[in-house]
């Protein structure tokens, strides 16, 4: 259960972080010079971040991921 937990707020989490660099991705600072933080960056660790999560989600489910169970098999 405290998997489930801990997922759920990662989840939560990087879609929290995601939702603010993007707000803040494109936009200029209050006084007109760029950003020092790379939001599209870090709004793209997120998602990939997410994923992973939901991943391992799916995994806690039982369904078994990875290549050796994939229809095509190993490459």
């Amino acid at each position: 259960m405290l998997d489930w937990i801990i997922s759920f707020c990662a989840a939560l989490a990087l879609m929290g972080a995601g939702v603010a660099a993007h707000n803040r991705a494109g936009t200029p600072r209050k006084d007109g010079r760029a950003h020092q933080v790379p939001w599209r960056g870090i709004m793209i660790g997120c998602v990939f971040g997410l994923f992973l999560v939901v991943v391992h989600m799916v995994n806690l489910l039982g369904v078994e991921t990875g290549p050796e169970n994939s229809p095509f098999g190993r490459y």
